[in-house]
Parts: structure tokens; C-alpha cells; sequence
């Protein structure tokens, strides 16, 4: 599926968000829209103790602005804007090097749709605009 800025569907596009709460929501847990008010659902774990399926949270600029799935051993799925969208990384290659330098936080989410309660309460996360495309390397061929 390729990369769309601001894309939430496999049949347009998916940006780095878009893809997330694509792949929660098919599972029934509801995720906000942005990998920064992303940053506020479920609850917190170390980077070094991720289970598959945690959100990883990646900075740029100085804040939050990608998110992706982590898939175990090392890889993680999303979709880059520099991957030309939904793909597979590894923290351990080249290009995955640049993901792991931005790795900020990881979210473990609950399946049971409360995952909202602490990151929503008294609207405290507000929708402000999409996530930027990431400044990645292009894989290598």
C-alpha cells in the first residue's frame, strides 16, 4: 500500500498514523489520529522491553511525528514516506539506524477500547494536524 499524506485506507493510502489506527481499529481497539496524541494512549514502556504489537513513537523536529508498529526482533512495520509506504524495517540496518536515533517512547495498548481514558479526559489532546512525511533513508535495492 503505498504512502499518502494523510491516507486511512489500504485502497488510497496509508500515512504513518492512518496505517496504526487502520490495523488497531480492525481489531476493535479505537486509536486517536495523530502519532502525537498517540502518544498518550495505552500506557508506557521502556523501548528496550517492547512486545509485539507496541506502538513505537518516533521524534523529528523536536516532537512526535511517526508511529509504527513493532513486530519483534527488531522489526517494526509502518508506512514511510521514504519507504514508499507500508513496508517492513529493521532497527539493526542502515536505514533502520535512523528510525532507532529517533525512537523516543513506546505504548503498549489494551484490546478492550479504554485505551482512550487518560489520553482523551477533559479533551486534553486536541487533533492539530497531520504527521509530517519522515526524513528516513530510501532503502537500499
Amino acid at each position: 500500500v503505498p504512502y499518502r499524506y494523510g491516507g486511512t485506507s489500504p485502497s488510497t493510502g496509508f500515512d504513518c498514523s492512518g496505517f496504526v489506527q487502520y490495523v488497531y481499529g480492525m481489531q476493535g481497539v479505537d486509536l486517536p489520529r495523530t502519532s502525537r496524541q498517540m502518544a498518550g494512549a495505552g500506557v508506557a514502556v521502556s523501548t528496550r522491553s517492547m512486545a509485539v504489537g507496541d506502538l513505537m513513537l518516533f521524534t523529528q523536529g523536536g516532537r512526535i511525528s511517526h508511529v509504527a508498529i513493532y513486530a519483534g526482533n527488531g522489526r517494526f512495520i509502518h508506512s514511510s514516506s521514504s519507504g514508499h509506504g507500508v513496508r517492513y524495517d529493521d532497527l539493526g540496518t542502515n536505514r533502520g539506524r535512523w528510525f532507532a536515533d529517533h525512537l523516543v517512547a513506546a505504548r503498549r495498548v489494551a484490546g478492550d477500547g479504554r485505551i482512550l481514558v487518560n489520553a482523551l479526559a477533559g479533551g486534553a489532546i486536541a487533533f492539530d494536524h497531520l504527521d509530517p512525511p519522515d526524513s528516513a533513508p530510501p532503502p537500499s535495492r
